[in-house]
């Protein structure tokens, strides 16, 4: 009996190793439990290395391609102000490189502007607001895009740099003059005045205008005071005011549409100047983005506007603003009404366009 018992003993081991090798293993009964565990060691590995390659692609992705989700560091006030005059020559001009090895100066360029001229022939003019923040460069290309959200080196920023709208003269002045310059509350506030045109707001209160009635704004060819007129909050898309938006940006018109958006203009600043505009005047305006109107949970595409007219020839630079008040009831666009409350008295009233 114990001889039949190791003869099937021995049948059904030699059995088991010719159902191993008719199916192609190497291996041993024995052994498979070594081998399932190899198995499960490659399929992990393979996960762990088909799943770094899509993070891989995916951040290479977001470098190169879709760089607009990255967003830049906060900078500090301090940074902010370096920003700010980066282009003073008194304090920073020996770190700039000029773009051209040879600079051609336009015919009646001043002197005091060659040096900024010579390390970016985009430089068109310098903007200061005394009392405020606003100090700094003007440049501009042939689109509007450009200097948005990028700085002077091609690289994107949410800060964008200071711009003169592609449409505005330099030398022979546009009608309408337009800068574009960005703010942040990146001191977290809740005031939006941390960068470059934040501080056009403190012109919504007229005892801020009382203290700095003249801005400034130096173009390559000549200096230039501007006496300021209004500073309004107005939408910036169709949706904030049952479509309509105010084209402030418009830079020529002719006499009687220029007269017209004037009227505009005083009908929705937040001051009432005495300073009077004729209509072969010029004007500056200084947009940047607003958020008086981000309540509620909603983000709204609004804008706060300053605009100041040109000093003319043998004019005093002096304003009298013992006559300048406060306006109660300057006419604002509907998403104004939709946040806080009320009907909109403007609602029907007429609707300003440039002329055609």
């Amino acid at each position: 009996m114990k001889n039949k018992e190791k003869k099937r003993e021995s049948a059904i081991a030699d059995a088991e190793v010719v159902i191993v090798k008719r199916s192609g293993a190497v291996v041993l009964p024995a052994d498979e439990s070594k081998e399932e565990e190899r198995r499960r060691k490659a399929a992990f590995w393979i996960i762990v290395s088909v799943t770094f390659v899509i993070i891989a692609a995916f951040a290479i992705y977001l470098f190169f391609f879709h760089d607009e989700n990255i967003q830049p560091a906060v900078p500090t006030k301090t940074v902010r102000v370096e920003n700010v005059n980066m282009y003073d020559p008194s304090t920073a001009m020996s770190s700039l490189k000029a773009k051209t090895a040879s600079v051609e100066y336009p015919q009646g360029i001043q002197e005091k502007f060659k040096a900024i001229y010579a390390a970016d022939q985009h430089f068109v003019g310098w903007v200061s607001v005394p009392n405020t923040s606003i100090d700094a460069a003007v440049y501009q290309t042939d689109n509007n895009n450009e200097y948005l959200k990028h700085d002077l080196w091609g690289r994107w920023s949410r800060y964008g740099t200071v711009f003169l709208d592609a449409y505005c003269g330099v030398k022979d002045l546009s009608r309408n003059t337009v800068i574009y310059g960005h703010n942040f509350d990146d001191d977290q506030d809740k005031e939006f005045d941390d960068y470059i045109f934040g501080d056009i707001h403190k012109y919504l209160d007229v005892e801020f205008y009382k203290k700095t009635p003249v801005i400034e704004f130096d173009t390559l060819y000549r200096d230039c005071k501007w006496k300021v007129i209004g500073c309004f909050l107005s939408n910036g898309s169709k949706e904030g005011d049952n479509g309509y938006v105010f084209y402030y940006i418009a830079s020529d018109m002719n006499n009687d549409n220029f007269m017209s958006f004037i009227s505009n203009v005083k009908q929705r600043s937040y001051i009432n100047t005495t300073v009077d505009v004729q209509p072969d005047d010029k004007i500056l305006t200084l947009s940047t983005c607003t958020y008086e109107f981000d309540k509620k949970g909603g983000l709204h595409d609004s804008r706060c506007v300053l605009i100041a007219r040109l000093v003319r020839d043998g004019e005093s630079e002096s304003v009298d603003v013992s006559g300048a008040s406060q306006n109660d009831n300057p006419r604002l666009p509907q998403v104004y009404y939709n946040v806080y409350g009320g009907s909109n008295p403007f609602r029907d009233a007429e609707k300003w366009y440039p002329a055609e």
